[in-house]
């Protein structure tokens, strides 16, 4: 949170990343919303009218928006009721809790409903920061474990959900790659600082196959017909 706002850098992917965030979420009055981390620019994607369906949970010691729901917890022991989440924003957590990261995952996919929708924003473990993150000195102002998306979106098929790739954040040009369709486009996506996925939570239910026996072959009484075609002969001769 302090890169975010002491750095042009950091002000510059808040901005990009919070307009990612409300050109995706297409919510109703209805949903219930769950933030697990603090992004800092709350303000700019939450709509003031969705406010009260809207929670946010604190992992760490962030200032968190002043007007929304704030709890208190860790990522992987959310205090939420199981299948009780519509849609559900996981900024930058994954990085930073390298010890959890699975039991976060298994955490989010038992809060959402069925056909819930997951967002994540991860950093790019293929940019130069990422690089950089992996020197024996530090240069930056925090140290993380960063997650590529391919791996991200393996552990997520593995939790039986529907994810795909859906931006990229250039800090460059200050500008969200989605859906880059040319070899220029896709490198710059693969070397972009940070990223976008999103999933959608799906129920597999197993149809129990009922027993299906197979019929016994008829038996023709070819001798029993053969035997009364032979009396009714022999009945017509004599007459």
């Amino acid at each position: 949170m302090e890169w975010y706002h002491v750095t042009t850098l950091g002000q510059i992917l808040q901005k990009i990343e919070a307009y990612y965030l409300q050109s995706e979420l297409k919510l109703t009055y209805n949903q219930k919303i769950l933030q697990v981390g603090t992004l800092g620019s709350e303000s700019l994607y939450v709509a003031p009218d969705l406010i009260r369906n809207w929670a946010l949970v604190n992992t760490g010691d962030a200032t968190p928006h002043p007007r929304l729901p704030t709890i208190a917890a860790a990522a992987d022991a959310l205090p939420v009721a199981s299948e009780s989440i519509d849609a559900l924003i996981l900024p930058h957590v994954i990085e930073f809790d390298a010890h959890q990261r699975h039991g976060i995952l298994q955490e989010v996919e038992r809060v959402l409903v069925p056909e819930g929708r997951l967002y994540i924003l991860g950093f790019n473990p293929w940019s130069l920061h990422g690089v950089i993150q992996r020197l024996p000195c530090d240069f930056t102002l925090w140290r993380g474990k960063f997650v590529s998306r391919h791996r991200l979106l393996d552990w997520l098929s593995q939790l039986k959900f529907d994810a795909e790739f859906s931006a990229a954040f250039s800090l460059s040009s200050s500008e969200v790659l989605s859906q880059p369709n040319t070899l220029w486009a896709r490198t710059r996506a693969e070397l972009s600082f940070a990223y976008a996925l999103k999933a959608v939570k799906r129920r597999y239910t197993l149809i129990p196959v009922e027993p299906c026996w197979a019929k016994a072959p008829r038996l023709a009484a070819g001798n029993l017909v053969l035997v009364r075609q032979v009396k009714e002969n022999r009945a017509v001769a004599g007459a």
